[in-house]
């Protein structure tokens, strides 16, 4: 199983706007975010219109209060709050408005407190085992495979 079929495709897109919104919070994508942006994108089959390039610094992200999930499944919000936390880590620095951001996507995801926590527990988890040098390609559909797992098992 890759990062395609363990999300809705309903969710990829959702997923994505999720994680450029952490990526950008600071205004600035290093080297490690704008690689795991194009890993997700890659791994998650979604090409980007070029006025919307995934590093282009005219891109604007869509706001967490407007990311469309009336249609998302609990398990595929719980997924891309997950893989939000892990772009936050991507880094391997949380900054302060990514950690604004995050807060935003959990309210807009309804998921209580202990559940972001675990979730942001996870991420971290998952990035710490991440080998330095490792193609993010790879981490991001490890990522997202683990993720999946670990939300239909619990």
């Amino acid at each position: 199983m890759g990062a395609l079929d363990a999300i809705s495709g309903e969710a990829r897109a959702v997923l994505l706007e999720a994680l450029m919104s952490v990526a950008w919070a600071d205004r600035a994508l290093v080297d490690e975010e704008r690689q795991a942006a194009q890993a997700a994108a890659m791994g998650l089959g979604l090409v980007m219109p070029g006025d919307r390039a995934l590093t282009s610094p005219d891109r604007r992200p869509v706001q967490p209060e407007a990311l469309a999930i009336e249609n998302l499944k609990t398990r595929d919000r719980e997924l891309i709050y997950l893989c939000a936390a892990w772009m936050a880590l991507a880094d391997e620095i949380e900054d302060p408005s990514e950690t604004r951001v995050l807060e935003r996507l959990q309210a807009r995801f309804e998921l209580d407190d202990a559940s972001s926590s675990a979730l942001k527990e996870r991420a971290r988890e998952l990035r710490d085992r991440q080998p330095p040098g490792a193609s993010w390609w790879r981490a991001f559909d490890r990522l997202v495979v683990e993720a999946a797992k670990a939300l239909n098992d619990g």
